[in-house]
């Protein structure tokens, strides 16, 4: 399967609804671009694969919501998250390349 592919079924989207393809796969090649920048690495490794995809649902979700931390609304109250999960950082320094310059 591919990413594209992976992410809908993370995000219960129907494989033959392409509505939302293009910005799925925006949101996709970001995640690729941070990763190869961050892991300084020049090709995704497999083990990274699932990090990708999640990176991707993130910020599909994360859409609306950029900067906001909380919102209250009466006795409601919501918190954001801002940045990737612990998880996925880990994942990714795991397989950083140490540049000795």
């Amino acid at each position: 399967m591919d990413y594209l592919t992976n992410v809908k079924i993370l995000l219960e989207i129907d494989e033959l609804d392409i509505e939302k393809d293009g910005l799925l796969n925006l949101f996709i090649f970001r995640a690729i671009d941070y990763t190869l920048d961050y892991c300084k690495i020049n090709e995704i490794p497999t083990s990274l694969s699932s990090a990708i995809e999640e990176m991707a649902v993130f910020q599909y979700r994360q859409r609306g919501i950029e900067n906001v931390q909380s919102e209250s609304k009466g006795s409601l109250s919501e918190s954001y998250f801002n940045e990737y999960s612990p998880s996925i950082i880990n994942r990714l320094r795991s397989n950083r390349r140490v540049v000795i310059l």
